[in-house]
């Protein structure tokens, strides 16, 4: 069988600048119990503005059982808030959870912490055209950012531990990425943001759209848009998913009967009806997408059927960027145009501000 890592390659990462630690640097500690409802909310006000502050979130774990937290890059230019997603691949099984014949094919699942951060802080922020905080024209130069990261191997969805047989061992690996979403809102969510603007990228892309629901009843008086940057939510091979479905225990959206039966399904429940001040909806495709049609099961041609379906199928609120080749994410690419002409920047930037260009195009 043939494994690829579902990562969000967006830029090559920049040198560790400094990030502020509210709280106790990397640690192999246990996380603890619990989802950390009852942890003090994160005072905004008292983070130093426009700077990376690492905030350890009680409940929040990574695979090997190791706290982990959230990046906070607040200012005060407006109340919009701006959570981004890691994407960072996944496993679930012995062998691509703990390198056992093919490599591990999820990030971070030994810890993410301040130092981590600083690694990936330039490929998801520093070096992409969107986060610039001194250019005028940045799309998100005037939003507090907020980072969670990605250790937990199972799209941000989980809520098990799972126990493998390792090389004769058991090897307990904490699947609870969903757990992880609600002790993050938990911190986050007494602040009073204005809009709220949730992206994620890859592995990212797909727990943002498993948990849309939940990030929007975080923040129950404000829209919250969701945009997925290469991560259409296709049919995943039977038995691989069958599979995903029993280790990680995957939580979807409330009230959706099927989607544990079929992984497009939470999409096109998307597609018919947003979540509660749930907003704009947007999906760039990449049809022939290499990393997803390796993860998924797909030849190139039979990623593009099932990715054409799920992009063609958004409309009205709902818009996806198609491009008709084998990349992956189109974050950190804003030149980058569909056949007819539409950059994933003026895509993008349409979505943010509810342009006449937030439409389905392409490929």
């Amino acid at each position: 069988m043939r494994w690829i890592c579902l990562i969000g390659m967006l830029a090559a990462c920049g040198d560790d600048a400094g990030v502020k630690v509210d709280a106790a640097p990397d640690t192999d500690a246990p996380a603890g119990d619990g989802a950390g409802s009852d942890a003090p909310a994160v005072d905004f006000g008292a983070l130093p503005l426009e700077e990376w502050t690492w905030i350890d979130v009680p409940g929040m774990v990574c695979g090997n059982g190791s706290a982990t937290g959230i990046a906070i890059n607040p200012t005060q230019r407006s109340n919009k808030l701006m959570l981004m997603f890691e994407g960072g691949g996944a496993c679930w099984e012995a062998a691509n959870c703990y390198g056992i014949i093919v490599p591990v094919t999820a990030s971070h699942l030994d810890g993410f912490g301040a130092n981590t951060f600083a690694s990936v802080r330039a490929q998801f922020f520093d070096n992409i055209w969107a986060f610039q905080r001194h250019e005028p024209t940045s799309l998100f130069a005037d939003a507090t950012w907020v980072f969670v990261p990605y250790c937990t191997g199972d799209l941000h969805a989980g809520t098990r531990e799972n126990v493998y047989e390792a090389l004769g061992q058991q090897r307990t690996m904490h699947h609870e990425g969903a757990h992880n979403v609600d002790a993050m809102l938990a911190r986050i969510d007494d602040y009073a943001f204005g809009e709220v603007f949730a992206i994620g990228i890859s592995a990212g892309g797909f727990g943002l759209q498993l948990n849309w629901d939940r990030i929007a009843a975080a923040f129950p008086n404000v829209t919250t848009h969701a945009f997925a940057d290469g991560a259409q939510m296709v049919p995943i091979e039977s038995g691989r998913w069958g599979t995903m479905n029993n280790v990680w225990a995957p939580r979807y959206p409330t009230g959706c009967t099927d989607c544990a039966t079929r992984f497009d399904n939470t999409a096109k429940l998307w597609r018919t009806a947003h979540p509660a001040t749930g907003g704009r909806y947007a999906l760039t495709n990449s049809l022939q997408d290499g990393t997803l049609s390796l993860f998924f099961g797909y030849d190139a041609q039979g990623m593009k059927a099932q990715s054409l379906v799920i992009g063609n199928a958004m409309t009205g609120e709902n818009a996806s960027l198609m491009i008709d080749d084998n990349s992956h994410t189109m974050l950190g690419t804003p030149a980058k145009m569909t056949s007819t002409g539409t950059s994933v920047r003026t895509f993008i930037e349409a979505w943010a501000r509810d342009g006449a260009e937030f439409v389905t195009v392409g490929p």
